[in-house]
Formats: C-alpha cells, sequence, structure tokens
C-alpha cells in the first residue's frame, strides 16, 4: 500500500520541478528533430504532424534495444497509416476521455515493434506537447522509465517497487491501472510526473544530489558536490 504521506510527497515533487518547466520544455524545442521536422507544425495538417514524429519514435534514441532496420520502419510507417485513419475515422468519432485513450493506444501497439513505453511517450509528445488531440490531455498514461521509476521507489521512497509499474509494462495489467488511478487523484494531467525524468537525467545520473530541484524531499542523496 502506499504510504501515508505519499500523495503530499508526490504532488511537492511535482510542484518543484515544474517550476523549472519551461527550462525543461526547451531541451525538446530546441531539439534538431524537432527544429526539422515539426517546428512549423501549425502549417502542417493533423497527419503529417504526426508522421513526421512518428519517423523519430521509431528510431534508435526511443527504445532500449536494436532500431528496426529501414525496411522494418517502412512497414510500420506503413501501419502508422492505418493507425492514423482508424484513429480518426472509428475512435475519436465514437468514443471520448479514458476510453479514446485506451483504444488509441490498444491500436498503436498493435504495430509490430511499437510498445507500451515508445506508445506513452509518443502520445505524450503529440498530445501535450504538440497539441494534436488537446482533450485528451488528462486521460494520457505516466509512461515509465527507468528515472521516473528510480525517482518514486528509490530517491522519494513513497512506493514500494512491486507498486510502480515495470519499464515497458502494459497500461493495463491491474498493478499498472491503479498506479496511474493513484497519479490522477494526485495530479492532472497525471503525464506531467514525466517531468520527474529530467531530474533522473539531469541530477541522479551525476549524483548532482546538492544541486537538485526535488533535493528537500530524497531520502537518497550522494552528492558528488
Amino acid at each position: 500500500m502506499p504510504l501515508p504521506n505519499t500523495s503530499l510527497i508526490l504532488k511537492k515533487a511535482l510542484e518543484l520541478i515544474l517550476n523549472h518547466k519551461k527550462e525543461i520544455d526547451e531541451e525538446l524545442y530546441n531539439s534538431i528533430h524537432y527544429r526539422l521536422l515539426v517546428r512549423n507544425r501549425h502549417q502542417m495538417d493533423e497527419k503529417e504532424i504526426l508522421r513526421r514524429w512518428f519517423i523519430i519514435a521509431i528510431g534508435p534514441g526511443w527504445r532500449g534495444g536494436p532500431a528496426p532496420r529501414y525496411e522494418e520502419r517502412v512497414r510500420m510507417l506503413r501501419e502508422f497509416d492505418l493507425w492514423y485513419d482508424k484513429v480518426v475515422n472509428e475512435i475519436l468519432p465514437s468514443y471520448s476521455g479514458q476510453k479514446a485513450v485506451d483504444l488509441i493506444i490498444r491500436a498503436l501497439t498493435n504495430i509490430k515493434g511499437i510498445g507500451s513505453k515508445i506508445a506513452g511517450v509518443y502520445l505524450k509528445d503529440v498530445v501535450y506537447h504538440f497539441g494534436v488531440w488537446s482533450h485528451l490531455r488528462d486521460y494520457l498514461y505516466l509512461p515509465i522509465d527507468r528515472h521516473v521509476r528510480n525517482i518514486m521507489v528509490n530517491k522519494l521512497k513513497v512506493l514500494d517497487s512491486n507498486e510502480v509499474p515495470n519499464v515497458g509494462e502494459s497500461y493495463f495489467t491491474r498493478r499498472n491501472q491503479r498506479f496511474q488511478r493513484l497519479l490522477d487523484s494526485i495530479h492532472r494531467p497525471r503525464v506531467e510526473f514525466d517531468y520527474l525524468w529530467a531530474v533522473g537525467a539531469k541530477f541522479c545520473a551525476y549524483y548532482l544530489c546538492n544541486l537538485c530541484w526535488i533535493r528537500e524531499l530524497c531520502k537518497d542523496k550522494h552528492s558528488l558536490l
């Protein structure tokens, strides 16, 4: 069971991190891929924005294992076209809220090579950051990566290891559904807990604990400064 102060600590940690939201977001908006592919998204149609970012999602930077070969990526882009058509012609006209997001994710992960983590990060970017299907923002799931998991379990010590989904775990396991409901009860949109990633990648990974934005809440500090 979550500790009695789990909600308070997670809420406070997120508040501290969101004070730096602008500078974290600038890392995305200043990236080469963003500037080359979607910086002028307001001049593109919706499908073109999603298709261009899907090319990044199926590349090497978003996965732990080997990236798909060229031929596989061509096949995945063909399947993306079918996925997009299904979303806009079948899912969004008929469903809303969490049900719509669930169906979109299930259809996206039916593309061979797209797992739960990649699907979640991709939808976070296009919905939360790029504003496509923005009405679904509050229903996005938090994608779990090693930094987010480590901070919740080992740094803040607010949840046990068996309460936080594993990296790549389906959003529809009983554990992940419980976890996502907990986050939703603490803060909306819950996908903003993904900003914990920045703390793990920028501070924890370098043992810069004394400079960390959430150092006052951390239970496992080992600073090199």
